[in-house]
């Protein structure tokens, strides 16, 4: 049984350097993903009208290190159109992890 999983791992290691790949094509200094969610869909909150609305991204979240300042980031890959979400993490992000919800502004 060892084998299928030493051919699992490098299956997933082949996946992740083309999923670094892709990324590195809309910001060539990411270097590194630390973490990612499947699928996520970002919504935005009306304060005049006090409610949430979807905006038109949807798809894969990574979280990247990069080699230039920023340092960390989160970035969507839109499945919806060409245009990607990307966020600064820094010291004034501020999120609530609210199952299954992540709020952040």
């Amino acid at each position: 049984m060892p084998p299928p999983q030493k051919k699992s791992l490098l299956d997933q290691q082949a996946k992740d350097q083309s999923t670094l790949k892709v990324l590195m094509k809309d910001d060539p200094d990411v270097e590194e993903i630390l973490g990612s969610a499947s699928h996520v869909t970002l919504y935005g909150f009306d304060l005049v009208a006090q409610a949430w609305s979807r905006k038109n991204i949807e798809g894969t979240l990574f979280v990247v290190k990069r080699r230039a300042a920023p340092r960390f980031q989160f970035m969507v890959l839109n499945r919806l159109s060409t245009e990607n979400c990307r966020e600064d993490l820094l010291g004034e992000f501020e999120f609530e992890l609210s199952p299954p919800y992540l709020l952040y502004r």
